[in-house]
């Protein structure tokens, strides 16, 4: 007779998260709202459980914070329109991405779930897990119910200014200081007082070059 294998505690503890609603929080800074809704939608449906079935709602709570942050790729904040259609004479209305970023910094992470939860009526079920703030910020009771934190779908750079002098000593040199020293010259003396290092302060924003035209020059 074949004996029984016994389940052991951690093995029962996760049969029971298969069918519990865990809450999970991921954060959106810098994340592309694509990749962001793919994943973001998979645990809203449950498709990360044995268990998961197109037609059963097994999914679980997901937290999104920092939704003014997302990224877009390249320029689509300016060539992604969003049709907006309310049946009504005159109501119909192509937005950029962009426009409805300044408006609502959470619409543009809540249209791309609800695109990735795919055509179908379950997904108004799964939507009403979701749970998006601009910030950090949240009620006490989400923060009670969190449990796993999901890893981001991209690599946030650090900018310039958030190395450390011992990062900054071993950035790779185009030019060797002992040439320098050689030469006579020390390296404060090769800048002039108007000159900003980046990392140490950010570098305004020039703005956008306007190129002169012909009745420019005729003026001048």
């Amino acid at each position: 007779m074949a004996t029984r294998r016994t389940i052991s505690r951690f093995d029962r503890v996760n049969q029971w998260l298969q069918f519990a609603r865990q809450w999970h929080i991921i954060d959106a800074n810098h994340q592309d709202a694509n990749k962001l809704g793919d994943k973001v939608a998979m645990h809203l449906m449950g498709k990360h459980k044995p268990i998961w079935h197109p037609e059963t709602d097994c999914g679980d709570h997901v937290v999104v914070i920092n939704c003014k942050l997302v990224a877009m790729h390249g320029f689509d904040w300016k060539h992604t329109l969003y049709h907006f259609n309310k049946e009504y004479p005159r109501s119909k209305a192509d937005l950029p991405a962009w426009q409805i970023h300044e408006y609502d910094p959470c619409r543009i992470v809540f249209l791309s779930i609800y695109k990735s939860l795919g055509n179908n009526l379950i997904r108004r079920r799964h939507i009403q897990r979701l749970h998006l703030f601009v910030d950090e910020e949240m009620p006490e009771f989400i923060k009670r119910n969190l449990g796993n934190q999901l890893e981001q779908v991209q690599r946030v750079a650090r900018r310039s200014d958030e190395y450390t002098l011992e990062e900054r000593a071993a950035f790779p040199r185009l030019v060797k200081r002992y040439i320098y020293e050689k030469m006579g010259i020390t390296l404060s003396s090769r800048f002039t007082t108007d000159h900003v290092h980046d990392w140490e302060s950010i570098v305004n924003n020039p703005g956008r070059h306007i190129k002169p035209g012909p009745k420019d020059n005729q003026r001048k």
